[in-house]
């Protein structure tokens, strides 16, 4: 008598579930963060014109170590938390103490190496701006665990619309402060003001009580996040490294108009690592014991990546001549050749960090440290010796020497989840082939139209290069098209029918049950 089949009732309902939060935090995370984009590419517009290249330089030299001190003081706490999604209160809380204490520390250390950074970079202004930058250590050392538990809880949309109020109230407050001529201090303020505004609100929505460290009983936890820690500040000491040589060799201009650069080609992809960073942790935690799963939602993610990554990511290459004649002044000429060279990276980087994602997930932090530790020992001197060739060659070895280094990782990645390579390039061919065929569009819009203004060449060629993308994927790939097409518009729609019934009942009609986040289904 052969075995009865496993009722699927139970996994299709959580199946179901997994994908709604999935689509609802992508979703949410991806409308306030447009928004808030939207507001800070006005902002960075009129900064531009209040700052000169050097302000933006000088606090970019200030955020080289305050990146690294906060990766030091978070030292994986958080990610502990989301992926180790079994952690008993008690070992929070005795975490929430040990990240608090992290962060007392960490201000500290702001404190001593004013004046050191002063004089590495040869400007005495960072003797002020590194202590006071460190103050804002202290609040995040309390926001770290109350954060990362409404992460864990997938409460994405509460998460998404707290930030993206402040990300728009830092913006419109640094444009204030700048107008008024504060100059570098602008960006210092605004920082500071919004860093302690989330720290109150992520802790008044999830407050979490302190408890003495036993460190015999967060000893596996605190190793994890060792691991963690120590791939992080590997990978932020080599991610900055460039900004590092640019302006102890090149000068504060020129870290100014390579910092230019890299937001602008990088919007893409931090925009994408938003949504990876919030979202993608969480289901992966989920689902990090059923490979076939996992799988699942690799294969979806990588795809829906692809299609609004590499479109982005390798039009502003095409465009960066245009696209700055015709939006800055000849004070930021030197920023097209970093600009191109940086978004061909772009598409790469963010495909490979769900990979990463995927990586952790199910628990590989070994092998990351270890990778991350070559990276950092080949990525800085590659700089120093590129940046003979200005900001343009520091820019040429992330297209040139990154992907050669990182890119082993990949196929180990694969076979530990039991995924082919073929399936995985599946994945990734609509949004390719699409993208070659803007590529030769665009090139023949250039030749066709090369000597109208600046401002129309730029537009002739986005709307040629946008029709031939989205033409080839409309032909070729419409029901695959079609899928993604309709999850990102399924929140609207549901949100729209709630409206619709909610308008239709009456005042005087009874609400239902409430739901698991307190609002009335």
């Amino acid at each position: 008598m052969s075995p009865s089949p496993t009722p699927p009732s139970n996994l299709g309902v959580s199946r179901v579930g997994l994908d709604g939060q999935l689509v609802s935090g992508v979703a949410w995370t991806a409308v306030t963060r447009l928004a808030s984009q939207l507001v800070s590419w006005g902002s960075l517009l009129f900064l531009t014109r209040l700052l000169s290249p050097a302000d933006f330089g000088l606090v970019g030299m200030t955020v080289l170590l305050t990146g690294f001190i906060s990766m030091l003081s978070e030292f994986g706490i958080g990610s502990s938390i989301v992926i180790i999604n079994e952690l008993p209160l008690a070992k929070i809380r005795q975490l929430h103490t040990v990240s608090f204490i992290l962060g007392l520390a960490a201000a500290g250390i702001s404190v001593a190496a004013g004046k050191p950074m002063a004089l590495f970079f040869r400007s005495p202004q960072l003797g002020l701006l590194v202590p006071i930058m460190g103050l804002g250590f202290v609040l995040s050392g309390l926001r770290i665990v109350p954060y990362s538990m409404l992460i864990r809880d997938l409460r994405f949309k509460l998460v998404s619309l707290l930030e993206t109020a402040i990300a728009i109230v830092q913006a419109l407050v640094t444009v204030l402060l700048a107008w008024r001529g504060m100059r570098y201090w602008s960006l210092v303020v605004s920082n500071l003001f919004a860093n302690a505004l989330l720290a109150i609100l992520f802790y008044s929505l999830s407050p979490s009580r302190f408890a003495v460290p036993k460190f015999r009983d967060i000893r596996k936890e605190l190793a994890f996040s060792q691991k963690l820690v120590v791939s992080r500040i590997a990978w932020y000491l080599y991610s900055n490294a460039d900004f590092a040589v640019a302006g102890r060799v090149l000068g504060s201009a020129a870290l100014g108009i390579y910092t230019m650069a890299w937001n602008l080609a990088c919007i893409p992809m931090d925009r994408l690592l938003s949504l990876i960073v919030r979202v993608v942790p969480s289901v992966f935690s989920k689902v990090q014991h059923d490979p076939p799963e996992l799988r699942r939602y690799l294969r979806i993610l990588t795809e829906g990546a692809a299609l609004v990554t590499l479109p982005l990511a390798i039009g502003a290459a095409l465009v960066a001549d245009s696209v700055v004649a015709a939006v800055f002044d000849p004070r930021w000429a030197g920023l097209v050749a970093p600009l191109r060279l940086l978004a061909l990276n772009v598409a790469y980087r963010c495909l490979t960090a769900l990979l990463f994602e995927v990586q952790s997930s199910i628990r590989d932090v070994r092998y990351r440290m270890w990778q991350s530790l070559v990276l950092l020992a080949v990525l800085p001197p590659s700089f120093w010796y590129a940046s003979r060739w200005g900001s343009g060659g520091i820019a040429a070895v992330w297209l040139c020497v990154y992907p050669i280094l990182s890119a082993p990782a990949l196929p180990r990645i694969l076979r530990k989840i039991e995924m082919p390579v073929r399936q995985y390039l599946e994945a990734i061919r609509p949004a390719a082939l699409a993208s070659l065929s803007m590529v030769g569009a665009v090139l023949a819009a250039r030749y066709a139209w090369p000597h109208f203004r600046p401002g129309v060449r730029l537009i002739l060629q986005s709307a040629t290069g946008a029709s031939a993308y989205l033409g080839v994927l409309f032909i070729f790939f419409r029901p695959r098209v079609a899928v993604f097409v309709h999850l990102a518009f399924a929140p609207v729609n549901r949100g729209v029918e709630g409206f619709y019934r909610w308008f239709r009942t009456p005042p005087s009609a009874t609400p239902g049950p409430a739901g698991p986040g307190g609002d009335v289904l």
